[in-house]
Protein backbone atom coordinates (compact mmCIF):
# COMPACT_ATOMS: atom_id res chain seq x y z
CA UNK A 1 0.00 0.00 0.00
CA UNK A 2 2.77 2.59 0.59
CA UNK A 3 4.52 2.35 -2.59
CA UNK A 4 1.44 2.08 -4.81
CA UNK A 5 0.64 5.56 -2.10
CA UNK A 6 4.29 6.91 -3.01
CA UNK A 7 3.92 6.30 -6.83
CA UNK A 8 0.14 8.12 -6.75
CA UNK A 9 1.12 10.92 -4.97
CA UNK A 10 4.29 11.52 -7.49
CA UNK A 11 2.15 10.77 -10.44
CA UNK A 12 -0.35 13.81 -9.49
CA UNK A 13 2.38 16.08 -9.38
CA UNK A 14 3.27 14.97 -13.03
CA UNK A 15 -0.50 15.93 -13.70
CA UNK A 16 -0.31 19.04 -11.59
CA UNK A 17 3.20 19.55 -14.12
CA UNK A 18 1.24 18.22 -17.33
CA UNK A 19 -1.71 20.78 -16.44
CA UNK A 20 0.47 23.55 -16.86
CA UNK A 21 2.08 22.38 -20.39
CA UNK A 22 -1.31 21.87 -21.57
CA UNK A 23 -2.73 25.39 -20.83
CA UNK A 24 0.83 26.98 -22.60
CA UNK A 25 0.40 24.48 -25.56
CA UNK A 26 -3.21 25.27 -26.04
CA UNK A 27 -6.05 23.79 -28.03
CA UNK A 28 -2.88 21.37 -29.89
CA UNK A 29 -2.18 19.95 -27.16
CA UNK A 30 -5.34 17.88 -26.39
CA UNK A 31 -4.32 15.85 -29.49
CA UNK A 32 -0.88 15.58 -28.12
CA UNK A 33 -2.47 14.39 -24.71
CA UNK A 34 -4.72 11.54 -26.13
CA UNK A 35 -2.03 10.08 -28.70
CA UNK A 36 0.42 10.40 -25.69
CA UNK A 37 -1.99 8.91 -23.06
CA UNK A 38 -2.71 5.81 -25.25
CA UNK A 39 0.49 5.58 -26.63
CA UNK A 40 2.36 5.23 -22.87
CA UNK A 41 -0.15 3.00 -21.64
CA UNK A 42 0.37 0.33 -23.90
CA UNK A 43 3.61 0.58 -23.44
CA UNK A 44 3.82 0.20 -20.65
CA UNK A 45 1.85 -3.18 -20.38
CA UNK A 46 4.46 -4.22 -22.62
CA UNK A 47 7.22 -2.48 -20.58
CA UNK A 48 5.75 -3.42 -16.95
CA UNK A 49 8.70 -5.03 -15.39
CA UNK A 50 11.52 -3.57 -16.98
CA UNK A 51 13.03 -0.83 -14.22
CA UNK A 52 13.22 2.40 -14.61
CA UNK A 53 11.39 2.49 -18.28
CA UNK A 54 8.00 1.25 -16.51
CA UNK A 55 8.44 4.15 -14.24
CA UNK A 56 8.92 6.86 -16.65
CA UNK A 57 6.25 5.53 -18.72
CA UNK A 58 3.77 5.57 -15.49
CA UNK A 59 5.07 9.19 -14.63
CA UNK A 60 4.78 10.53 -18.65
CA UNK A 61 1.20 9.27 -19.08
CA UNK A 62 0.05 11.01 -15.68
CA UNK A 63 1.84 13.69 -17.28
CA UNK A 64 -0.03 13.70 -20.78
CA UNK A 65 -3.16 13.08 -18.75
CA UNK A 66 -3.07 16.70 -16.94
CA UNK A 67 -2.47 17.95 -20.50
CA UNK A 68 -6.03 17.15 -20.98
CA UNK A 69 -7.16 18.12 -17.79
CA UNK A 70 -5.55 21.83 -17.97
CA UNK A 71 -7.41 22.27 -20.63
CA UNK A 72 -10.55 20.50 -19.69
CA UNK A 73 -10.42 23.08 -16.30
CA UNK A 74 -9.20 25.85 -18.05
CA UNK A 75 -12.84 25.85 -20.15
CA UNK A 76 -14.89 25.62 -16.97
CA UNK A 77 -13.23 28.99 -15.49
CA UNK A 78 -13.92 30.18 -18.77
CA UNK A 79 -17.30 29.73 -18.45
CA UNK A 80 -17.34 31.18 -14.91
CA UNK A 81 -17.56 27.47 -13.19
CA UNK A 82 -14.56 27.40 -10.61
CA UNK A 83 -17.19 26.40 -8.25
CA UNK A 84 -17.55 23.52 -9.68
CA UNK A 85 -13.73 22.29 -9.73
CA UNK A 86 -13.36 23.27 -5.93
CA UNK A 87 -16.73 21.25 -5.32
CA UNK A 88 -15.56 18.49 -7.75
CA UNK A 89 -11.88 18.16 -5.91
CA UNK A 90 -13.53 18.51 -2.33
CA UNK A 91 -15.90 15.41 -3.18
CA UNK A 92 -13.57 13.26 -5.12
CA UNK A 93 -10.89 13.32 -1.53
CA UNK A 94 -13.99 12.38 0.26
CA UNK A 95 -15.33 9.90 -2.18
CA UNK A 96 -11.69 8.59 -2.23
CA UNK A 97 -10.92 8.52 1.50
CA UNK A 98 -14.20 6.37 2.51
CA UNK A 99 -13.76 4.20 -1.00
CA UNK A 100 -10.34 3.47 0.41
CA UNK A 101 -11.29 3.24 4.25
CA UNK A 102 -13.86 0.31 3.14
CA UNK A 103 -11.87 -0.87 0.16
CA UNK A 104 -9.00 -2.00 2.28
CA UNK A 105 -10.28 -2.93 5.65
CA UNK A 106 -13.32 -4.90 4.78
CA UNK A 107 -13.20 -9.16 4.86
CA UNK A 108 -15.02 -9.34 2.00
CA UNK A 109 -14.11 -11.38 -0.60
CA UNK A 110 -14.76 -7.87 -3.68
CA UNK A 111 -12.97 -10.23 -6.65
CA UNK A 112 -16.87 -11.06 -7.96
CA UNK A 113 -16.89 -7.31 -8.54
CA UNK A 114 -14.36 -7.40 -11.38
CA UNK A 115 -16.40 -8.15 -14.24
CA UNK A 116 -19.41 -6.35 -13.04
CA UNK A 117 -17.63 -3.54 -13.09
CA UNK A 118 -16.15 -3.98 -16.51
CA UNK A 119 -19.36 -4.82 -17.75
CA UNK A 120 -20.48 -1.28 -16.49
CA UNK A 121 -17.87 0.33 -17.97
CA UNK A 122 -18.39 -0.72 -21.19
CA UNK A 123 -22.51 0.42 -20.65
CA UNK A 124 -20.74 3.49 -20.06
CA UNK A 125 -17.75 4.07 -22.76
CA UNK A 126 -20.90 3.30 -25.11
CA UNK A 127 -23.34 5.81 -23.47
CA UNK A 128 -20.87 8.46 -23.32
CA UNK A 129 -20.52 7.93 -27.19
CA UNK A 130 -24.25 8.15 -27.42
CA UNK A 131 -24.23 11.19 -25.60
CA UNK A 132 -21.55 12.87 -28.30
CA UNK A 133 -24.65 13.03 -30.07
CA UNK A 134 -27.60 13.48 -27.62
CA UNK A 135 -26.54 17.16 -26.12
CA UNK A 136 -29.85 16.73 -23.20
CA UNK A 137 -28.62 17.60 -19.96
CA UNK A 138 -30.67 15.38 -18.34
CA UNK A 139 -28.64 12.49 -20.16
CA UNK A 140 -25.79 13.71 -19.38
CA UNK A 141 -26.73 14.22 -15.92
CA UNK A 142 -27.65 10.76 -15.68
CA UNK A 143 -24.43 8.95 -17.78
CA UNK A 144 -22.15 11.69 -15.30
CA UNK A 145 -23.79 10.26 -12.09
CA UNK A 146 -23.60 6.42 -13.04
CA UNK A 147 -19.71 7.09 -14.12
CA UNK A 148 -19.17 8.57 -10.78
CA UNK A 149 -20.69 5.62 -8.79
CA UNK A 150 -19.04 3.47 -11.23
CA UNK A 151 -15.40 4.61 -10.71
CA UNK A 152 -16.38 4.64 -7.01
CA UNK A 153 -16.94 1.04 -7.14
CA UNK A 154 -13.44 0.56 -9.01
CA UNK A 155 -11.42 2.85 -6.32
CA UNK A 156 -13.24 0.33 -3.67
CA UNK A 157 -12.33 -2.82 -5.72
CA UNK A 158 -8.87 -1.70 -6.80
CA UNK A 159 -7.96 -0.44 -3.35
CA UNK A 160 -9.39 -3.64 -1.98
CA UNK A 161 -6.48 -5.68 -4.68
CA UNK A 162 -3.77 -3.21 -3.63
CA UNK A 163 -4.72 -4.02 0.10
CA UNK A 164 -4.42 -7.81 -0.16
CA UNK A 165 -1.62 -7.84 -3.11
CA UNK A 166 1.13 -10.29 -1.80
CA UNK A 167 4.87 -10.36 -3.23
CA UNK A 168 3.99 -7.59 -5.75
CA UNK A 169 6.65 -7.12 -8.17
CA UNK A 170 7.85 -3.50 -9.32
CA UNK A 171 5.52 -4.28 -12.08
CA UNK A 172 2.35 -5.22 -10.25
CA UNK A 173 3.25 -2.18 -7.97
CA UNK A 174 2.90 0.00 -11.01
CA UNK A 175 0.03 -0.80 -12.33
CA UNK A 176 -2.08 -1.41 -9.42
CA UNK A 177 -1.01 2.83 -9.07
CA UNK A 178 -2.18 2.99 -12.29
CA UNK A 179 -5.64 1.78 -11.75
CA UNK A 180 -6.16 3.91 -8.77
CA UNK A 181 -4.56 6.96 -10.59
CA UNK A 182 -7.38 6.12 -13.59
CA UNK A 183 -9.92 5.79 -10.85
CA UNK A 184 -9.54 8.94 -8.59
CA UNK A 185 -9.06 10.80 -12.60
CA UNK A 186 -11.97 9.79 -13.88
CA UNK A 187 -13.99 9.57 -11.07
CA UNK A 188 -13.36 13.62 -10.75
CA UNK A 189 -14.13 14.24 -13.99
CA UNK A 190 -17.71 12.42 -13.84
CA UNK A 191 -18.28 14.87 -10.49
CA UNK A 192 -16.81 17.85 -12.34
CA UNK A 193 -19.98 17.59 -15.01
CA UNK A 194 -22.33 17.08 -12.64
CA UNK A 195 -21.36 20.15 -10.79
CA UNK A 196 -20.74 21.38 -13.65
CA UNK A 197 -24.27 20.63 -14.91
CA UNK A 198 -25.57 22.49 -12.06
CA UNK A 199 -23.66 25.46 -11.98
CA UNK A 200 -24.80 26.41 -15.30
CA UNK A 201 -28.54 25.49 -14.37
CA UNK A 202 -27.88 28.21 -11.28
Amino acid sequence: MGRVLSLLGVAFVCTALGAMLGLRMGPGGFLLSIVGSFGTLIALFFAKEKAPVNLWLMYAFATFEGMALGLILESYVARGLSGAILNASATTGAVTLAAGAYGTSTKRDLSGMGNILFIGLIAVVVASLVGIFVQMPMFQLVLAAVSALLFTGFLVFDLNRVANARNATQGDVIMLAVSVYLDIFNLFLALLRIFGIFGNDD
